[in-house]
């Protein structure tokens, strides 16, 4: 089967006919897609002067650890979720503003990239006549998270752009609205799913799969 019917954007399970393969390398896609985000922002906000004496609270490789209950249940629901939060104190930033954004969009570009391995995983197998279904649905997993991050809401990355220029006492970095906007988010995407309203989803559909037909070749 070529891989451009292999490939479902965004990949949604079937609840009323779950395939056992399918959700295992669904939920390794996953895994792997909140992982390279999260350690993506910590690298990069690191790297930028952000120095934390409690370095494990960013840096530990460890998935489990990167799972956000809102953004793990947004995967199953919209096809793209996030990490848990990671922190980021931009006043250890020589340009505060500049350098958070730069932390945050960093874990998005890490799932280009890892997207971009994918895609050519992909490629070599297609090359040599084998299907390959992992690295497809790897692909549209980080597909997914990468340009869904461009939405001006938290806790995406797109927000980083923003909230910055918002007066301080409207600027949602603190915990109140780390708290409400991700299972707010979840809500809506279910209501739009259970209506079969796919307004978001026809916006950047085309961005995504564009992508995917560049990345596999």
């Amino acid at each position: 089967m070529p891989v451009d019917q292999l490939a479902q954007i965004p990949f949604l399970l079937d609840l009323g006919k779950i395939e056992v393969d399918k959700l295992i390398i669904f939920i390794l896609s996953v895994l792997a897609a909140i992982t390279v985000n999260a350690e993506g922002q910590a690298a990069m906000a690191t790297t930028l002067g952000d120095i934390q004496k409690e370095s494990k609270d960013r840096f530990h490789f460890n998935p489990l650890f990167h799972l956000d209950i809102s953004g793990l249940l947004c995967f199953f629901v919209a096809g793209f979720g996030w990490p848990r939060h990671v922190p980021i104190e931009a006043n250890n930033f020589k340009h505060p503003s500049v350098y958070l954004i730069l932390s945050r969009f960093a874990g998005p570009l890490a799932n280009l990239l890892l997207a971009g391995i994918a895609g050519s995983i992909i490629w070599v197998t297609r090359v040599i006549g084998v299907e390959d279904q992992v690295f497809t649905i790897l692909l549209s997993v980080n597909l997914m998270v990468f340009v869904f991050n461009f939405l001006p809401i938290p806790p995406l990355a797109g927000a980083s752009l923003f909230f910055p220029l918002l007066p301080k006492k409207m600027n949602p970095g603190g915990r109140l609205v780390r708290r409400v906007f991700p299972p707010l988010l979840v809500l809506v995407f279910i209501i739009l799913r259970l209506n079969h309203i796919d307004i978001v989803n026809d916006a950047l559909y085309p961005v995504v799969r564009g992508l995917f037909d560049f990345l596999a070749g």
